[in-house]
């Protein structure tokens, strides 16, 4: 018997020693001794403070009360550093319990202590484990909490007690719905009790909610919980978590606000508006596409463009589009000359397209809003303008020439009346018809060159100067007539014209009477430029105006019907004279215009 009990309090895994009345050893098992960093052969005979000199002390004076008392000292704790000098703390959980001999007198102590310094090291290590994870969940902006299974929060980190103004202490060992954060909103909180449940049942439950934050305000939080399980795969808790994407809503609501009035915007254009990529395919119509083609929107998009185009005007579109993506700007397509697109049932229809391109998405897409306009209307309105103008522009030469050939058949008329005359009627006559034929040269002008606006004035010139290259040899076969033009061509109009006509008529015939002798040598020359006006001079060497004879205040006709004539030109007419040197006049006429 005695020879069982030493083997079982030598096997046990607490040590156990049994000290006398004056608190020696007199037995200790080798798990106490190796605790107490000795032999068991040495400690017996000695005191704990011989063998544990920093606690020895204190552990006495524990053992005398118990043999004083009579009363056990149950599960009290002690550390020492053993050895003494190794840095290194053990701890024990320790029982003494009064020994007693046979006649029940207390005689000494029997210890009972538990070595639980390896038990100390784990929950030491447990503990800093877990301030160091609440020190990484509180430096989080994410919302974190630990709910059991029933819902009740346990724990949660700063950021949500933060944002909610309130403290750990408000909230936790409180269900989760009937916390600050929720308890704004009946709904809310049901939908949160029903995703406890499911949560609870190993699902795991994501959406988006509202919370209240601190000063009642409002925050949205991508919400989410999720069941965490043991190693046996058992649901020991709930997470919750929550991040705020308040902003983002926002943001994505001004995005679809946006969009929708984008949308009402190309939607409720007049024209058709599309977008297309670098491979000429439509990635987007409006409304307005499908009724201009007569087709869909899903039949349209994803094809190629040219499908809009006629057959034979396709081999030729993918090179423009491939050169148009390699110097992308805005334009119009052939300068806004009408083109023809195709419609779904074969018809054409004349419309004006505008490219616009645009980089669009992180990638910096390339992409083309081409804009296309109907312009039926504004075509068969062109064609019938075009037809009207062609009929009167056919009727308005016909009249120009049907009036130079009455004006020269008049001037055979009067060519024919001079022929029978007096010398001096044979003149008038004469006159009249240079007259008759200048206005003539104009309308022959108008019609040979198919412009009925305006004439040119040095063509005209030229070919007056020739007409009257004969008057002149009627007076003096020695006379030349001689013309030149400074500078750039000007253009008079019809109503211009006739006077312009009229006055250089007059200055040239009255020069190749009066300007020089029967039989003398002379030059008539007219010189013609156009700066801010056209300025016409007429210039000879013969022997000046006579005595009495002036613009406007001669006995002739022709001089006082210059002034006149001039002044239908809302023009000056000038002249210089001396005997023996000529004469000078300058014609000048601001309402031209240059070439």
């Amino acid at each position: 018997m005695q020879r069982l009990l030493s083997d079982l309090l030598e096997f046990s895994p607490i040590g156990i020693a049994v000290l006398d009345a004056d608190l020696r050893y007199e037995y200790i098992n080798q798990v106490l001794a190796d605790s107490n960093g000795a032999t068991a052969a040495g400690h017996i005979g000695l005191r704990p403070s011989d063998v544990l000199p920093d606690i020895g002390a204190g552990l006495e004076r524990v053992m005398r009360k118990v043999m004083a008392s009579g009363q056990a000292e149950c599960d009290f704790e002690a550390s020492a550093e053993i050895p003494p000098g190794s840095g290194r703390t053990t701890w024990w959980r320790a029982s003494y319990h009064p020994r007693r001999n046979v006649q029940g007198e207390i005689c000494g102590i029997v210890a009972m202590v538990e070595d639980i310094t390896l038990r100390r090291h784990a929950e030491q290590a447990i503990r800093e484990s877990g301030e160091r994870v609440r020190r990484v969940l509180d430096t989080l902006f994410t919302f974190v909490g630990v709910l059991d299974t029933d819902g009740v929060l346990q724990e949660a980190n700063r950021a949500p007690l933060e944002q909610g103004g309130i403290d750990l202490a408000d909230v936790q060992g409180k269900p989760f719905w009937e916390c600050y954060w929720w308890s704004h909103d009946p709904l809310v909180q049901a939908d949160l009790r029903a995703a406890v449940a499911r949560a609870a049942q190993g699902e795991t439950v994501r959406y988006d909610v509202t919370v209240r934050m601190k000063q009642d305000s409002r925050m949205i939080i991508d919400f989410m919980l999720k069941p965490l399980r043991d190693e046996d795969g058992r649901i020991g808790n709930l997470i919750a978590s929550g991040i705020d994407i308040t902003e983002r809503k926002r943001n994505e609501e001004a995005l679809q606000v946006s969009e929708t009035y984008f949308r009402q915007v190309v939607e409720s254009t007049p024209d058709g508006l599309m977008i297309v990529d670098e491979d000429g395919v439509i990635r987007l119509i409006n409304s307005r596409m499908e009724q201009m083609f007569a087709s869909t929107r899903e039949a349209l998009v994803g094809q190629p463009v040219s499908m809009l185009l006629p057959e034979e005007s396709r081999p030729q579109h993918a090179g423009l589009v491939s050169g148009f993506f390699r110097e992308p700007a805005a334009r119009d397509m052939a300068n806004r000359r009408p083109l023809f697109a195709l419609r779904r049932d074969g018809t054409r229809f004349p419309c004006e397209i505008g490219l616009n391109p645009m980089r669009v998405g992180p990638e910096r897409e390339l992409l083309t809003l081409a804009c296309v306009t109907d312009v039926s209307e504004r075509y068969q309105s062109r064609q019938m303008l075009e037809k009207a103008l062609q009929e009167k522009t056919v009727l308005l030469g016909e009249v120009h020439h049907r009036v130079k050939n009455n004006l020269q058949v008049i001037s055979s008329l009067l060519n024919l009346q001079a022929r029978n005359t007096t010398p001096e009627v044979h003149q008038a006559l004469l006159d009249s018809q240079n007259h008759v034929r200048s206005m003539a040269l104009i309308h022959q002008l108008l019609y040979e060159r198919n412009d009925f606006s305006r004439i040119p004035v040095s063509v005209y010139v030229e070919r007056l100067l020739h007409l009257l290259r004969d008057v002149g040899a009627g007076y003096n076969s020695r006379l030349q007539l001689s013309f030149r033009r400074d500078g750039d061509e000007a253009y008079l109009d019809l109503q211009a014209s006739i006077p312009f006509g009229l006055i250089l008529n007059e200055l040239v015939v009255n020069a190749c009477k009066h300007a020089f002798g029967p039989g003398e040598a002379g030059e008539v020359e007219i010189v013609m430029r156009f700066d801010d006006a056209l300025v016409i001079t007429v210039r000879d060497a013969g022997r000046g105006l006579p005595p009495g004879v002036a613009l406007g205040a001669s006995s002739t006709l022709g001089f006082q019907l210059l002034p006149m004539l001039a002044e239908q030109l809302r023009g000056e007419l000038s002249v210089e004279s001396a005997p023996g040197q000529g004469c000078r006049f300058v014609l000048r006429v601001p309402e031209c215009s240059r070439e």
